[in-house]
């Protein structure tokens, strides 16, 4: 088979499936090893074999500023793990590896027919809104009712699932304000996952949600922002008056003193960090047991890498954002870049593996990475174009 022909086979018939098998796998399939296999044999592994057999084909990521950013905080996070404690764990390379693919697939995809990534994104956030429906069925009219939405599928903690249904929400709320068109549809899809989230206890979708909120006032300066307030308000209001009595009752969970134990550790290897491999124990106060991670990716990121890391980890953030701001005037751009903002303030609060087999993290990080680098290239490339046609007189 030519290049030409597997290239085109790939990204136009296989990766919408596969994308849609990645976005929605979670909600429906039994076990998390089996999730991890389902992305390593639809996406992880055809995509390596593609890259390897038409690599001609992915050079456009040359000039993908985002692209080379990943590869620099990748190589360093791999190189990190010379200093790391207890020797070198080398199975840890095969992390940046999964996550290179994901990248590389969104932008092929969305290189040659971004109106099929835009269908597959769309399709996956409409099994998300009726998983949402199921699941709260299941979980208000079955006969044992844990205190807060666990999850079903290979969902089964409700901090985690709420990583999952908020990324959708997110999608949501940022299609609702990129156009009017559809918007009953959009606004059909936005409110199950919502509810769901009350259902979950967890006040992380809640506090990124906020955050997109905000975002999305900076970014679209018209009526449309009147109408998402109103969504917001009416939203908030009945989710708190019917699920919410709990929400706003934990306090701070020692988010605080968990912070201030993690950077405590991170200043003993402040510059280039404890290394990729390193483990952290944090000691609570008030707690009877250790934490395995502070609760903070960025903090996460700079206690295994140091300043160094995080600061191409925030590059990253910085880059998006500014070119976001830059093509604001697309509703696609609103979409992804509302996506990295809720990935970006929910894991603010929560987690500490930032480069892992794929999981809910995933779709804090590098999914809204994903679709976010696609994005960006793709209007860049239309503004380009579109500039040589004005200057040509065409």
């Amino acid at each position: 088979m030519r290049c030409e022909t597997l290239y085109e086979r790939y990204t136009r018939y296989w990766l919408p499936v596969a994308l849609v098998l990645l976005l929605t796998g979670m909600f429906w399939i039994g076990d998390r090893s089996l999730y991890h296999r389902l992305y390593y044999l639809t996406l992880a592994l055809p995509t390596l074999i593609v890259v390897l057999v038409c690599w001609r084909k992915f050079l456009f990521l040359q000039q993908v500023p985002l692209f080379w950013l990943f590869v620099a905080f990748a190589a360093y996070v791999a190189l990190s793990l010379a200093w790391s404690p207890g020797g070198t764990d080398y199975s840890k390379l095969k992390h940046p590896l999964y996550i290179c693919m994901l990248l590389l697939a969104f932008a092929a995809l969305g290189d040659i027919d971004m109106r099929r990534l835009v269908l597959s994104v769309g399709v996956a956030g409409g099994v998300a809104a009726l998983a949402a429906l199921v699941s709260m069925t299941i979980y208000l009219w079955g006969e044992s009712r844990q205190p807060r939405l666990e999850g079903y599928g290979a969902l089964y903690n409700p901090l985690l699932t709420s990583h999952v249904y908020g990324f959708f929400a997110a999608l949501w709320l940022g299609a609702l304000m990129s156009s009017a068109k559809l918007w009953p549809i959009k606004l059909m899809m936005l409110v199950p996952l919502l509810l769901l989230l009350f259902l979950t206890g967890s006040r992380t979708p809640f506090m990124a949600l906020f955050a997109c909120f905000t975002w999305l006032l900076i970014m679209v300066a018209d009526r449309r922002v009147l109408w998402l307030a109103l969504v917001a308000g009416i939203v908030s209001v009945v989710g708190l008056w019917f699920f919410g009595a709990d929400l706003l009752a934990r306090g701070l969970s020692y988010r605080p003193l968990i912070w201030t134990d993690a950077w405590r550790q991170i200043m003993n290897a402040l510059w280039f960090g404890h290394g990729y491999g390193a483990g952290i124990d944090i000691t609570v106060e008030g707690l009877n047991r250790l934490l395995a991670d502070p609760h903070n990716l960025t903090l996460g990121v700079i206690y295994r890498t140091g300043l160094v890391g995080g600061a191409l980890w925030l590059a990253m953030y910085m880059y998006s954002l500014v070119s976001a701001w830059r093509m604001r005037g697309s509703g696609l751009v609103l979409i992804s870049s509302t996506l990295l903002v809720y990935g970006f303030v929910a894991g603010m609060t929560e987690g500490g593996s930032f480069m892992s087999r794929p999981k809910e993290h995933w779709f804090l990080i590098w999914i809204p990475i994903a679709i976010n680098m696609a994005v960006l290239r793709k209007i860049s490339t239309a503004r380009k174009v579109t500039s040589l046609e004005v200057i040509a007189g065409t």
